[in-house]
């Protein structure tokens, strides 16, 4: 139809010191089949040389500023954004190539909220890399396994996240799976079985085992705010202290020479629910 306009995707890409990765983030979102895009950088005053890097790509819109954490600077670029559809790519991750076009086709059906792709996971040290197939999202599930949450390979409408909030700065660790859980009370997100994006492993990111502590913590104010029964709640915590427990073993074998520095960053097994 002549005069047809295309859906806009607004990519938001939260950083902080990350010029080691953040050019493969870029590109990854420059080299798609599909031109009507926005990449929206929030970089929180970044001092490793981001910004320089950020500057020989004129089509970005992005800037450099103290934020209150990651939830604070998706927030602000979903302010900035214009798109019909939001993707969330952190500075160490990437798009797999030629996806866009099928994403937006996902949103052809207004039913359609939010729609979950497949992610790979890529390990520096050793440079695997595995597929993994996102596991289906409802309200029971989350609540079930807070592990299943696949942020990289998501897409959502705009005004749903308007609808729910958009991320809550209280959290550090989890603002994906609390927005999540909101999302999926609204509407169950369409599953596509392709993979969407890259998440890479790396001893620098957050989602390692030192941080575990956090992100249980942060778990169990999201659970006790959706009144789950505290039998639930031990179980996510006995589980969630079984990976720190290894984490803890596995860097321990690390520094005595009984395992190779390629593990440090690397779950000695992933499974369908993302831990070890």
């Amino acid at each position: 139809m002549n005069g047809f306009i295309p859906p806009k995707i607004s990519i938001l890409t939260p950083s902080f010191n990350q010029a080691r990765y953040i050019e493969e983030t870029i590109e990854s979102v420059t080299r798609q089949d599909y031109g009507n895009v926005e990449h929206i950088v929030m970089d929180g005053g970044s001092t490793d040389g981001t910004v320089g890097i950020l500057r020989k790509h004129p089509h970005l819109i992005w800037f450099s500023e103290s934020d209150k954490g990651q939830a604070d600077a998706l927030n602000k670029g979903l302010r900035q954004a214009s798109g019909d559809i939001v993707g969330w790519i952190n500075s160490d991750d990437f798009y797999a190539r030629d996806v866009f076009a099928s994403v937006v086709r996902c949103f052809d059906d207004p039913s359609v909220q939010w729609a979950v792709g497949n992610l790979t996971y890529v390990f520096e040290e050793s440079s695997d890399a595995i597929p993994g197939r996102s596991p289906a999202v409802t309200p029971a599930a989350l609540i079930q396994n807070p592990d299943i949450v696949r942020q990289q390979p998501a897409f959502f409408r705009k005004a749903l996240l308007e609808t729910v909030g958009a991320w809550n700065p209280e959290f550090h660790m989890v603002m994906d799976y609390d927005l999540w859980i909101r999302l999926a009370k609204v509407s169950a997100p369409k599953m596509v079985d392709a993979n969407w994006a890259y998440f890479r492993c790396h001893a620098g990111q957050k989602s390692t085992y030192v941080n575990l502590k956090r992100q249980l913590d942060e778990i169990g104010r999201v659970l006790a705010r959706e009144r789950v029964p505290e039998s639930a709640v031990r179980r996510i915590r006995r589980k969630k202290r079984w990976y720190w427990t290894k984490g803890w073993i596995k860097n321990a074998l690390i520094e005595a020479g009984a395992l190779d520095e390629k593990y440090r960053a690397r779950p000695l097994r992933v499974d369908a629910g993302g831990g070890e």
